[in-house]
C-alpha cells in the first residue's frame, strides 16, 4: 500500500503509538524478548488496585504510610506473535533479569517465559530465561519510548505526573 494512503499512523506517533502492557495472568505463560537495553524504574504505590508514581516530598501516599515499591518497565516483543508491548515488574524479577544480562550488559534479546503462581494480588511472578536464541527479529522491532507510556498511561488514567517527570533520577535507567 502507498505511503500516505491513509492508513498510515501519524508521523508523531512513530515509531510507537500503541502502549499495550503486557498482563501475567495465572495459568498462562508469556514468551517475551526483551528489546529495551536496560529497564526504566520508578518508585511508586499500589493505590485502589493501580500502581501509581510517588511524588517525593510531596506524595501524600508517603504521608499516609501507604508502602512504596521500585517498579521496572521494559520494551517487550511476544515470541510468537511478535506483539510489542510493555512489561512492568516489581524489584524481585527485574533484579533476576539484571542477573541474567550481567555477562551482556544488555537486557535486550534476552528471552523469557513469565508466569504467574496465582491471580491474588500478591502471588509472584515466576521467571525463566530460555537459553536458546529467539533468533534475530527481534533486532527490527520498534522499542517503545518507555517515559512516553507511563506519561501516557498515568496522563489517560488522570493519575498526575511528577514534578520534573522527565528529569527526574525517580523515573531512571540504574
Amino acid at each position: 500500500m502507498a505511503a500516505g494512503s491513509g492508513w498510515d499512523p501519524p508521523p508523531e506517533t512513530l515509531p510507537w503509538s500503541d502502549f499495550h502492557w503486557w498482563k501475567i495472568v495465572a495459568g498462562k505463560v508469556l514468551n517475551v524478548v526483551i528489546l529495551s537495553e536496560m529497564p526504566l524504574w520508578y518508585t511508586g504505590h499500589f493505590v485502589q488496585g493501580r500502581m501509581r508514581p510517588c511524588y517525593g516530598d510531596d506524595c501524600a501516599e508517603c504521608r499516609k504510610g501507604t508502602g512504596g515499591q521500585v517498579r521496572y518497565v521494559l520494551a517487550c516483543a511476544e515470541v510468537s506473535t511478535r506483539r510489542v508491548g510493555i512489561l512492568e515488574v516489581g524489584r524481585a524479577v527485574g533484579l533476576q533479569i539484571r542477573d541474567h544480562c550481567q555477562a551482556s550488559g544488555t537486557a535486550r534479546g534476552l528471552w523469557f517465559e513469565i508466569g504467574k503462581e496465582s491471580n491474588a494480588k500478591q502471588s509472584r511472578m515466576t521467571l525463566q530465561l530460555i537459553s536458546e536464541s529467539p533468533g534475530i527479529w527481534y533486532l527490527e522491532m520498534p522499542v517503545p519510548d518507555l517515559k512516553k507510556a507511563l506519561a501516557a498511561t498515568w496522563d489517560k488514567a488522570k493519575i498526575p505526573l511528577p514534578q520534573g517527570f522527565s528529569k527526574s533520577p525517580r523515573f531512571a535507567h540504574p
